[in-house]
């Protein structure tokens, strides 16, 4: 079951994410939108986001009646959502780096770097490094599946506010280490554990949203007239404060959760709506895709330079994004989808799905 509100916010997200990367590749240096130069923090959306959706989707199956069998399964899920098209982005981007297709390459395709990534480990803190860029947080939210039982029995004990607590002071560990990039919190480094931690945070803090979210105070707080746009702009507010309010941007997103999840009329026009609905279908997609597309493209337009064609530089934007869309679209439908299929089909040793039992009257 899809909460249409939820995918619609992840599409918004991926799309931030793609919008912010654009002028990380110097010739697109020009078309930084400042709006968004703080949307590395919708990592730390996506990392809610997954507690959240998991907990909707599995708590009952996976903790409520927690065994070896459900265990399986619920791995076995995740990684036929997530691994295909990993592994295909890899093998891509692999290949980008053996023919220099974009121009610099600086990932060494050694063994560990090839092993960890194909079992998607890269990010853990040994060292390794993501050959497909932003490879690094799916890599962290696997170690977050492998321990979700235990995140969730503790989220759902009276030890939640103590996770909760903890969430936020490792969260500000991660922003106060001053190891980000672009930002406090915007640690992806593959030689700490503090990007994992960053992860496991964020994903906790899903988790928790989800067992607050029947709550009646969290109904009320939040589920009320006004109260999405109310959201969305104490986000704002914090996002214009100094970077090192970082923390307190995610710490309101739980509370956009939230508000999509209860699918209010203002969260429906913005996230429900059919283009975001399906950027939120193919947003995994967009996520692992659209580095690569905007090197080839900045690489074009580097070699349509040299040769005095300097007028076109916003169609190339324009020609980047439909290629990242058109790139997405199939790869959702070709890679995402019929991977799961595949993977799900290979689960059953082979054996057709069997048909949905319906309910009499």
């Amino acid at each position: 079951m899809r909460i249409s509100s939820l995918t619609g916010l992840r599409g918004v997200a991926a799309v931030s994410v793609l919008l912010y990367h654009i002028p990380h590749n110097p010739a697109f240096e020009a078309f930084r939108i400042p709006l968004f130069s703080r949307a590395y923090l919708a990592v730390d959306l996506f990392f809610i986001l997954s507690g959240f959706v998991i907990s909707f989707g599995y708590h009952d199956r996976v903790v409520n009646h927690l065994g070896r069998a459900s265990y399986i399964d619920f791995l076995v899920n995740r990684m036929a959502r997530v691994w295909p098209l990993h592994l295909i982005v890899t093998l891509v981007f692999m290949g980008r780096i053996l023919l220099n297709v974009s121009g610099s390459q600086a990932i060494d395709l050694n063994a560990p770097n090839i092993f960890t990534n194909l079992l998607m480990v890269q990010s853990w803190g040994w060292g390794t490094e993501p050959i497909a860029g932003n490879s690094w947080s799916v890599s962290t939210e696997v170690a977050a599946y492998l321990i979700y039982p235990l995140i969730a029995i503790i989220a759902f004990s009276r030890a939640a506010w103590v996770q909760g607590a903890v969430c936020v002071g490792i969260l500000a560990l991660v922003a106060s280490s001053g190891l980000g990039s672009s930002g406090p919190l915007d640690v992806n480094d593959s030689d700490t554990v503090l990007t994992l931690l960053r992860c496991l945070a964020g994903f906790s803090l899903g988790v928790l949203t989800y067992r607050c979210a029947e709550k009646d105070w969290c109904k009320r707080l939040v589920d009320r007239q006004g109260g999405f746009a109310m959201v969305c702009g104490l986000i704002a507010l914090a996002l214009m404060l100094p970077g090192k309010a970082d923390v307190l941007v995610v710490c309101l997103m739980p509370a956009l959760v939230l508000s999509c999840y209860y699918n209010g009329a203002a969260a429906r026009a913005v996230m429900a709506n059919p283009v975001s609905f399906h950027l939120g279908l193919i947003s995994y997609s967009i996520y692992l895709w659209h580095p690569l597309v905007r090197d080839v493209f900045a690489r074009g337009m580097g070699v349509a330079h040299k040769h005095g064609i300097t007028s076109f530089d916003g169609l190339f934007i324009a020609a980047m994004l439909v290629a990242t869309w058109l790139l997405c679209w199939a790869s959702y439908a070709l890679v995402e989808v019929r991977g799961h299929q595949f993977i799900k089909w290979l689960q059953r040793g082979g054996k057709p799905r069997k048909p949905a039992v319906k309910a009499t009257a």
